[in-house]
């Protein structure tokens, strides 16, 4: 992601919000839009199954070819500010620290990670979770999920995303 942007809508029409922004209305102002998503396994009725799940509720990324166009395509779309409920649309900038957080995971919908702990520590042994381990704030293993405290440019967030710890060693 180059020209990285967030445009924060409401949560409630996101995925119809996503929709109307990948049509050919703002096809020449937008490299690609999405919302971050994380995979996680969860157990219903004694099987594991993996699911998809937004990671920022309302956030929806755009990497913006042309910021004008866009921006003016954005004013005679009244369908967004529709879906948006008559509120205002936020549009900010990406810092340089996003682009490379978001880079690191080459995907809008990142995998589980597996990992192991080490006298204490979470060690990552495969997943994009590899290097990150300084950033775990808590680990639910039961759930298989890693809580992070990341300082978005926008936003000051928890985030989690899918890790299976396989080991406990002491």
């Amino acid at each position: 992601m180059k020209n990285g942007f967030v445009l924060l809508v409401n949560y409630e029409n996101e995925n119809e919000i996503l929709n109307v922004l990948n049509s050919d209305l703002f096809q020449l102002s937008l490299e690609r839009s999405f919302i971050l998503q994380r995979k996680q396994l969860k157990n219903f009725g004694g099987e594991w199954k993996l699911y998809n799940f937004d990671i920022l509720k309302g956030v929806i990324f755009l990497e913006i070819k042309d910021l004008d166009l866009f921006k003016r395509s954005l004013v005679k779309c009244k369908e967004i500010f529709e879906l948006n409920n008559h509120q205002k649309l936020k549009l900010v900038k990406l810092k340089e620290y996003d682009l490379l957080f978001l880079n690191k995971f080459n995907s809008t919908v990142i995998d589980n990670s597996i990992g192991d702990i080490e006298n204490g520590n979470i060690v990552v042994k495969e997943g994009p979770l590899i290097g990150c381990e300084n950033m775990i704030r808590k680990v639910d293993r039961h759930k298989r999920l890693a809580f992070f405290k990341y300082k978005f440019s926008f936003d000051d967030s928890d985030i989690c995303l899918g890790l299976e710890i396989k080991n406990k060693k002491v």
